[in-house]
């Protein structure tokens, strides 16, 4: 336990840590900002004060009132009072088709954490590889290793502190979602209310913190694996762009394995997606949902985690630390 407080204390005086908080900060922003963005051109298009939706209804009552005209001219040249150009069909769009609009606070809470989940995440597992393969970058692992000489606790302190130090970083992130969004819809008059209770965006931020200190001992693990913070970061993207991304996206069985998938099982309490096979058929693809219980992504995340933790403190047992 000593160990473990030391470590912890040296982890969070380093600047990677104030620098991912600032980092949690800037996803948390942007989101609101976006959502304020959306609600403010909303208010604006309510209020006829925006330029282009006021263009689009001017030139739409234009065309209909021509269009009146030549069917006026019609009926009176061909004598048929039932011609029908149809004027009526020139509809504009409402507001909300025309922005989109926002949904109930709950799903935009929802929503808001879902889509900051993986950030938050990505910034848990910086702290955790740069924790350790600094170690071994400045050669102070061997140190460690000087007055603490069993290996077992060094690299439980080494793998436990990260995940911990990431715990104020997730929840800066989750906080500033959890309290701006009711303060953005109180801005610009919007419904507040939560029919169904605080109780799923709050479990949804407890599922993502889980994962947030889970990335973090993922990372320290994988760099006592390879041993820089630059390979741990670049096989992440590399896994993300290429498993992820491309294999994922043609072979279900792929995406069902893979870690965004399972994340998001884990995150939404299960999760569902469409797949289209037998795309040569005359009728077109046949659409096949495809589903993840959350006991199913978090068997998935907690097998990754193990093996990756197993297979690191394996080898730095029996490495050579200089």
């Amino acid at each position: 336990m000593r160990l473990l407080v030391v470590e912890l204390r040296r982890l969070l005086a380093r600047k990677v840590v104030l620098l991912t908080v600032l980092g949690a900060v800037a996803v948390a922003v942007v989101s609101l900002v976006g959502v304020a963005n959306q609600a403010r051109q909303l208010e604006a298009a309510r209020a006829g004060a925006d330029t282009e939706y006021q263009r689009m209804v001017d030139d739409n009552e234009r065309m209909q009132e021509e269009c009146r005209l030549a069917e006026a001219d019609e009926r009176r040249r061909s004598g048929d009072a039932s011609v029908d150009f149809g004027c009526d069909d020139f509809q504009v769009p409402t507001i909300e088709e025309f922005f989109g609009q926002l949904p109930s606070m709950s799903e935009q809470l929802q929503f808001l954490l879902q889509g900051a989940s993986y950030p938050l995440m990505f910034l848990a597992l910086a702290i955790g590889s740069t924790a350790v393969a600094a170690e071994f970058a400045h050669r102070t692992m061997a140190t460690w290793l000087t007055f603490v000489p069993r290996r077992t606790p060094v690299f439980v302190s080494k793998v436990v502190a990260p995940a911990l130090a990431a715990a104020p970083v997730v929840l800066t992130g989750l906080v500033l979602l959890l309290v701006g969004t009711p303060l953005v819809y109180a801005v610009f008059g919007l419904d507040r209310s939560v029919p169904d209770g605080w109780g799923e965006p709050v479990w949804m931020s407890l599922r993502i913190l889980l994962l947030g200190l889970a990335a973090a001992a993922l990372g320290a693990g994988a760099a006592f694996l390879v041993r820089h913070t630059g390979v741990v970061l670049g096989l992440v993207i590399g896994w993300m762009f290429i498993v992820e991304g491309i294999l994922g996206s043609s072979f279900a069985w792929v995406a069902r394995l893979g870690l965004v998938r399972n994340v998001a099982a884990f995150v939404e309490n299960g999760t569902s997606w469409s797949t289209f096979v037998d795309c040569n058929r005359a009728e077109g693809c046949r659409e096949v949902v495809q589903t993840l219980s959350f006991a199913h992504g978090a068997t998935v995340l907690g097998v990754v985690l193990g093996v990756v933790l197993l297979a690191a403190w394996a080898r730095f047992r029996r490495a050579d630390i200089s």
